[in-house]
């Protein structure tokens, strides 16, 4: 969660980094530089509840882990969909002190109404977190009128950026990056010139 700490600048995925390091060694190596990812495998599979708290006990003060949601979510009301979906907000609310966003990727021909139905569905799921929401404006700006933050508008209580070109590190959110060499320029400026995470 983000209340009380300025913009945490991350990248989108870690395993592929640091390939001179064993595997073993390449999250510990990640965490001395972020505080911070963005795991693109839960896109892909909603993550079995013994890996995410082994997520949750690797990680150090201070840092967070944020979600990509299942791409096979329709974003339309369901009973298969409110499942899939307490599922998996089960799965990230694991992570505890740990938790960091969810990024939502919506449909482009996604109707309008139906998502504003489904925003309802997730609000009565009483799973609240920082959840971001990517797609076309009308659909991001329903996302905003609910209290959520929408990527490609950069608005919201939260940002929530990908591959932002200069991101305000004093606000609030998180921005992740495919550019090891870019992240860690933003994340050096927003420690105050060190190289290493801290906790804020």
């Amino acid at each position: 969660m983000v209340s009380e700490v300025a913009l945490r600048i991350g990248l989108i995925g870690y395993r592929h980094r640091f390939p001179e390091l064993p595997p073993s060694a390449r999250f510990r190596r990640y965490a001395e530089l972020f505080s911070t990812v963005e795991l693109p495998q839960t896109r892909n599979r909603i993550p079995e509840k013994e890996v995410v708290l082994r997520w949750a006990r690797r990680a150090p003060e201070g840092f967070v882990y944020s979600f990509q949601a299942p791409k096979y979510l329709t974003y339309r009301p369901s009973g298969e969909e409110r499942r899939t979906l307490r599922k998996f907000l089960r799965r990230f609310h694991l992570l505890g002190r740990h938790r960091g966003g969810v990024r939502f990727s919506l449909p482009e021909d996604l109707d309008p109404a139906a998502f504003g139905e489904w925003l309802a569905m997730l609000e009565g799921l009483g799973l609240p977190g920082d959840y971001a929401f990517e797609g076309p404006r009308a659909l991001e700006e329903r996302a905003l009128a609910a209290g959520h933050a929408a990527v490609r508008l950069a608005q919201g209580p939260f940002l929530y950026r990908i591959e932002p070109e200069d991101p305000p590190l004093e606000a609030p959110g998180y921005a992740y990056f495919e550019d090891l060499a870019r992240a860690l320029r933003y994340s050096t400026r927003a420690q105050g010139g060190t190289s290493t995470n801290q906790t804020r």
